[in-house]
C-alpha cells in the first residue's frame, strides 16, 4: 500500500504540470496609437483540445491509474506460487534466550546464538540441507527426507552434550527441535510457506499444558521434557518407521492454529549408523 501511494504521489506533479496555464507568448513593446483612435478589438482564439483543463485532468488521472495498475501486476507476479514440494521441516530454537540476555548480558546471548547457528549449519550441510533461514534464536530449514532431518537433530543434541560450546558464565546451551513432513509451497524466489512449516514451529514451543490425557492412548504428559527434545508430527514419525530411528509416542496435544488434537512423537537415542557393504 505504501508503494501504491508513492506511485500516485509521483504522478501528481505530472498532472500539476499539465494543468498549469501555458505561459503567454513573448510580445514586443506596444505600438503607439494615434490620438483619438480606439484600441483594436481582438476576438479570443479557442484553445486546442489538448490544452483544455478537462483533458489535462483526464491525462493526469490516466497516468496515475496506469502506474497503480503496473504496480499491482508486478506484485501479483511476485506472489505467484512457483510450485509445491514434499520436504522435511526442521526448526531448532535456543531455550531461554531472553534469560541469557537479561542475566548474563547481550554479548553472552549473542555468543550462544552464534554457536548454535554454526553447529546447526555444519550438521545440516552434511546431510543435504535444501533451504535455511535464520529465526533469530535458531534456524528453520528443509531437508529432502525426514531421515536426514532426524540425523541432524540427534547429532546436534549429542554434540551439545558431549562438547558444549563455551558460553561462560552462562550454563550449557539447551535447545528444542520440531520436525514435520509434508507439502510445502514454493514462491517465485524459492521461499518456503505452508502449514507443514507452521506445525514444526508449533511443535518447538508446545508446553506440557497443551497435552491432553486420553484414556487408553498411552503417553504421560508429566514425563514430557521441557528442553533438549525433538518432537515429530505424525507424518514425520510415519516416514521414520522403516529407518531404524528410535522414537516414542508422547501424547495428543492441541497446536495453535490447527484444529483438533495431534499425535506427537519424540525422537530418542542416537542416529543409527548407515549400513555399510562388506567387501567381497
Amino acid at each position: 500500500m505504501g508503494r501504491l501511494s508513492r506511485t500516485v504521489r509521483a504522478a501528481l506533479p505530472v498532472a500539476a504540470l499539465l494543468l498549469a496555464p501555458a505561459a503567454a507568448p513573448a510580445q514586443g513593446p506596444p505600438h503607439p496609437m494615434p490620438p483619438g483612435s480606439a484600441p483594436p478589438q481582438h476576438s479570443a482564439a479557442p484553445l486546442p483540445f489538448y490544452r483544455e483543463r478537462t483533458f489535462l485532468v483526464l491525462v493526469g488521472l490516466a497516468a496515475a491509474g496506469s502506474g497503480a495498475l503496473a504496480y499491482r501486476v508486478v506484485q501479483r507476479r511476485r506472489r505467484t506460487p512457483a510450485g509445491f514440494v514434499s520436504e522435511a521441516v526442521l526448526v531448532v530454537d535456543l531455550v531461554d534466550s531472553t534469560h541469557l540476555a537479561t542475566h548474563h548480558g547481550e554479548s553472552v546471548a549473542m555468543r550462544a546464538r552464534n554457536a548454535l547457528k554454526e553447529r546447526t549449519l555444519v550438521a545440516a550441510r552434511r546431510h543435504g540441507m535444501v533451504f535455511a533461514e535464520n529465526t533469530g534464536d535458531g534456524y528453520f530449514m528443509t531437508l529432502p527426507s525426514v531421515t536426514a532431518a532426524a540425523r541432524i537433530a540427534l547429532e546436534l543434541l549429542a554434540g551439545l552434550r558431549e562438547a558444549p560450546p563455551d558460553v561462560a558464565p552462562a550454563p550449557p546451551l539447551a535447545v528444542r527441535v520440531g520436525l514435520s513432513y509434508g507439502e510445502i509451497l514454493l514462491d517465485a524466489h524459492g521461499g518456503r510457506h505452508g502449514a507443514t512449516i507452521n506445525k514444526a514451529f508449533r511443535l518447538v514451543g508446545v508446553p506440557r499444558e497443551s497435552f491432553a490425557r486420553v484414556e487408553g492412548a498411552g503417553g504421560d504428559p508429566e514425563a514430557i521434557p521441557d528442553r533438549d527434545r525433538v518432537f515429530l508430527d505424525e507424518e514425520a514419525a510415519r516416514e521414520l518407521r522403516d529407518a531404524a530411528f528410535a522414537h516414542r509416542f508422547v501424547g495428543f496435544c492441541s497446536l495453535k492454529g490447527f484444529p483438533g488434537l495431534h499425535r506427537v512423537f519424540a525422537l530418542e537415542g542416537e542416529a543409527p549408523r548407515p549400513a555399510t557393504r562388506s567387501g567381497s
